[in-house]
Order: structure tokens, then C-alpha cells, then sequence
């Protein structure tokens, strides 16, 4: 009786995420070349900021008796290196995946300077990959989900847990309040407001929830403090709006009138106030279902 709950818990949980995200635009974030474009800037991210959200992820981590050094990893949307290329320098024996050429030439680059061993990167889209032909079905100790659009629907979180054989470390948006600068863009530019759309915490959190797993979760908030160029900005607020809307170069240079208005010495001071979600669980420790 109680397995035949969990199952229909989960189909319906399953079912109703999927028809959210169904719902959500394939432009701008689920895109690599937006990714291209914003490599650079993660990759000169200050280190303070890095700094601290490794010491945080290590300590939930470190919470299932994981040891880094030896452990195989996987780290979904590797990006510029700030979780793969630490736990590399720890022992760890890391392949990053990512579906931008972009963030993978900057994580290279950047494990070469630190003298830090990448056992293997992958330039592709994690909704593309063969978990047998790659294989990666049940081979690593820890994998990683950080941030990152690449884990946002059932299946992808599927594949996210099919290739685990130990502990999983998720974290994303619970809420995200965007710079002022974004409402009065999209406003002016589409006379609508702004919609504040997030990957989505609640999903992957229920979805464990209700197949038996109860994962170690912390919530923090943030103010996030930018300092980005006119040019950078343009580029950043248009591939978001991309998601949703068409944006041609004439909208660009509205961008562009706009924040140089707003800018000191070229730079505009951006602020996003951050709820995020972070969770550990070990796929070995699971109730229900006879186990």
C-alpha cells in the first residue's frame, strides 16, 4: 500500500513538472551561445564570492562522510570551473560537462594555471547524453548540479540521478529579485511587466521527497553586487529577455542608451537580492519501495 503511494505521488509530482517547465522559453539561458557570451565574466568573478560558496558546498558535502580525495565526480554545467576545479586540487577526479564551448575554454584555461588535474571535460547539452555510451550510468561517488539551467525538467534530473552511485549535491533559485533595471527595461520595451521566473528549487526538492529521499537542504539569501560595463549589460539583460522575446538591434541600443545614462566611468552598479536552495542526499540511503 505505501510503495503504490510513493509511485502515484511520484507520477503526479512528475507530471505536473513537466508541465511547468513546458511552459518556459528555449531562448536565452537554454542556450549555449548566451553562455558563450558570458564567459568572460564568470571567469573573472571576484574570489571572495567563489570562496564562499565552496566553503558552503564542501560543508554540506561533507555532511554524508564523503572523502573528496580519490572520489569520482561529475560536475553538470561545469561553467568557468569554481566547484570542479577546487575539488580537482582536492584529490577529486573530476569530468566537468558543459554545453558552452565558452565556459569550457575558460575552465581549461584556468585549470592550467592552478596546476589543477581536469580528468576529462565534455562539451555537450545535458539533455543529449547517452549515460551508457558515455559511460557515466552509476559511476560517480558525488555529482554535481549547481546553478545551472542544464538540470531543470524530470528527465534531466533523471539522468542526474541514474549516474550517481553515491551522493548528490543540487542547488538553484528559490527566488531572484531582479536589478530594477530589468522591470523598467521590459516595460519600456514590451509594455509588460517583468516576469521573475526561476529553475525552480521546489521541484527536484518534492520530487525526492515523495520517491523516498530526504536530502540535507539549506536556504540562504544573498544581495548580489555587480559592477558590469554597458556593453557586458546589454548583452546580459537581451540574452535573458531572449527567452521569452525576439530582441533585434534596435531594442539593443535602447539597452544601451539606457544603462550609459545610469553608468559611472562605463560601469553600471547592479544589485539582485538571491534566495537559493542547496541540497546533499546519498542515492544509497532511500525509504519506501522495499528498500
Amino acid at each position: 500500500m505505501a510503495d503504490n503511494i510513493q509511485s502515484e505521488n511520484s507520477r503526479h509530482w512528475t507530471e505536473y513538472w513537466q508541465q511547468t517547465v513546458g511552459q518556459k522559453g528555449k531562448g536565452g539561458p537554454m542556450q549555449a551561445g548566451f553562455w558563450d557570451n558570458r564567459a568572460g565574466q564568470f571567469a573573472k568573478k571576484p574570489a571572495g564570492r567563489e570562496e564562499d560558496r565552496l566553503g558552503g558546498v564542501l560543508d554540506l558535502i561533507g555532511q554524508t562522510g564523503l572523502e573528496i580525495d580519490g572520489a569520482t565526480v561529475l560536475d553538470i554545467g561545469a561553467g568557468t570551473g569554481a566547484l570542479a576545479i577546487p575539488l580537482a586540487k582536492m584529490g577529486a577526479r573530476v569530468t566537468a560537462l558543459d554545453f558552452s564551448a565558452g565556459m569550457l575554454k575558460h575552465l581549461v584555461k584556468r585549470a592550467a594555471e592552478e596546476k589543477a588535474g581536469i580528468e576529462r571535460t565534455v562539451l555537450v547539452s545535458w539533455d543529449e547524453v547517452d549515460l551508457d555510451a558515455a559511460g557515466f550510468r552509476k559511476n560517480f561517488d558525488l555529482v554535481i548540479a549547481s546553478m545551472t539551467p542544464a538540470v531543470q525538467t524530470p528527465e534531466t534530473f533523471g539522468l542526474m540521478l541514474d549516474s550517481a552511485r553515491g551522493v548528490c549535491y543540487y542547488s538553484g533559485w528559490i527566488d531572484r529579485r531582479w536589478d530594477r533595471a530589468y522591470h523598467e527595461l521590459y516595460r519600456m520595451l514590451f509594455n509588460e511587466e517583468f516576469q521573475q521566473r526561476s529553475h525552480g528549487f521546489l521541484y527536484p526538492f518534492m520530487y525526492l521527497y515523495v520517491n523516498g529521499f530526504h536530502p540535507v537542504v539549506r536556504i540562504r539569501q544573498d544581495v548580489w553586487k555587480g559592477d558590469e560595463t554597458v556593453e557586458e549589460l546589454v548583452e546580459t539583460v537581451a540574452g535573458f529577455f531572449s527567452a521569452t522575446k525576439e530582441i533585434n538591434e534596435s531594442m539593443k541600443a535602447r539597452m544601451r542608451e539606457y544603462f550609459a545614462a545610469r553608468a559611472t566611468d562605463g560601469k553600471y552598479a547592479s544589485q539582485t537580492t538571491a534566495t537559493t536552495g542547496t541540497m546533499v542526499w546519498d542515492m544509497r540511503r532511500r525509504e519506501g519501495r522495499g528498500t
